[in-house]
């Protein structure tokens, strides 16, 4: 038996082992298949009554103090609310209690003139989602996000990157405390 022959014969072998593997995959992926819902769906129960979908429609967001707090709560509206697409609904059952801290962290230094060059906005945002009337806390957490930003000698650019640090702040604050409501509310 020459060298190629063996090859031959070990390739053979291996044909049946990659199929026998390739079937076991196929079916733990389609056994597993059905453990899986979609978060958003109509028919994915909340714990507080109805879907997900409905429940994050039925979420009031007051006022929260600070330019982050403003643009947290703006997003927060909108992306509960889908997007403004969502049909007019009766009284808010659940009531989102959040407030925002800011601190900034200096990157770089120039060593030259003594400045800081980039500079870190972190907004820690605090919150709790409560039941109207009950005062029953639903879901509740501490979210934090960084956005960088660029410090130059020219004081107003500064001060445009420093706020739109804090608007992207805003922004990824909503996404995140959402996306956490969201997951809360899934119902077993």
């Amino acid at each position: 038996m020459s060298s190629s022959d063996s090859h031959r014969c070990q390739a053979g072998r291996g044909v049946p082992t990659r199929r026998l593997m390739l079937a076991a995959a196929l079916a733990a992926a389609a056994l597993a298949g059905g453990c899986l819902r979609p978060l958003y769906a109509e028919n994915t129960t909340s714990t507080v009554g109805g879907s997900v979908k409905a429940a994050l429609r039925n979420i009031e967001v007051p006022e929260i103090k600070g330019l982050v707090g403003h643009y947290l709560r703006n997003e927060l509206v909108f992306e509960l609310d889908g997007g403004g697409a969502g049909e007019a609904t009766g009284p808010k059952r659940l009531k989102l209690q959040a407030s925002v801290q800011e601190s900034i962290q200096v990157v770089t230094v120039d060593y030259v003139s003594g400045r800081a060059d980039s500079a870190v906005l972190v907004a820690t945002a605090t919150w709790s989602l409560v039941r109207e009337g009950t005062g029953e806390v639903v879901s509740s957490g501490t979210t934090i996000t960084r956005a960088p930003y660029e410090r130059s000698q020219q004081r107003f650019s500064t001060v445009r990157a420093a706020r739109d640090a804090q608007v992207r702040a805003g922004k990824s604050l909503a996404t995140l405390i959402q996306g956490q409501i969201a997951a809360d509310l899934v119902g077993g």
